[in-house]
């Protein structure tokens, strides 16, 4: 009986130690995921931002243009991208003899994928499609002192044009502090190559410009755009 009862304690207390240490093992595994799950959280990016290159030109009597673009950053590198912008577009020398306006709004929608190359310092490459809805207008005057002047004018609306636009993006932050309302604050550039995918070719006058993509002397376009944005990570 003894020997049964010492059995039955040294049993019990080698079961005791087994389970506080699976016990002890088990809360290191726990806190060991929890650490893994907190460090894999991913945050979530939202970027308003302002083209204030078209307000520039907008300023100093141009053209008429303004952008604006909204991106949601998520998992870090996937930038997801919508814009919105106007522009009222008046080429100088679209119609010799006369002047010629371009008038409506553009949508544009993609993806980017996002590196940090430095602290707070953001390079991108992506892809968009881009939709314009427009009209445009234009007067001849070719006056003469033999024949009778000539005047014509035209006005066409309910115009559509689509394109694609491959796009690098650098962003870096405007005062590197940790906190207050310049830490979120950034500029940056855009650079686009635009296909032409779909415009309207009226018999009459060719449309010479399209708000959002420019002149439409060629298929593939270049551009630059000047930004400001403000990062609220959440």
């Amino acid at each position: 009986m003894k020997l049964f009862i010492k059995y039955i304690v040294s049993s019990f207390l080698v079961f005791t130690v087994v389970a506080g240490q699976a016990q002890d093992s088990l809360q290191v595994e726990l806190k060991t995921d929890s650490t893994i799950l907190q460090k894999t959280k991913q945050p979530l990016t939202i970027i308003p931002a302002l083209d204030y290159g078209k307000l520039a030109t907008t300023a100093i009597h141009w053209d008429t243009k303004y952008e604006f673009n909204l991106s949601v950053v998520v998992f870090n590198h996937i930038r997801i991208n919508a814009d919105y912008g106007h522009g009222e577009l008046e080429p100088k020398n679209a119609i010799e003899n006369g002047k010629y306006i371009s008038t409506g709004d553009y949508y544009r929608a993609g993806l980017d994928y996002q590196f940090e190359i430095a602290t707070k310092t953001f390079l991108s490459f992506g892809g968009m499609y881009a939709s314009s809805t427009f009209k445009d207008e234009g007067q001849v005057d070719i006056p003469s002192e033999i024949w009778p002047s000539l005047s014509e004018s035209f006005a066409r609306q309910n115009f559509n044009a689509q394109w694609a636009e491959f796009v690098i993006t650098t962003e870096k932050v405007v005062a590197n502090r940790e906190q207050g309302p310049l830490a979120h604050l950034y500029v940056g550039a855009k650079f686009r190559l635009r296909f032409l995918i779909n415009r309207p070719r009226p018999e009459n006058f060719d449309v010479y410009a399209i708000p959002g993509y420019g002149r439409t002397f060629n298929n593939v376009v270049p551009a630059a755009n000047l930004f400001v944005a403000y990062r609220i990570e959440l």
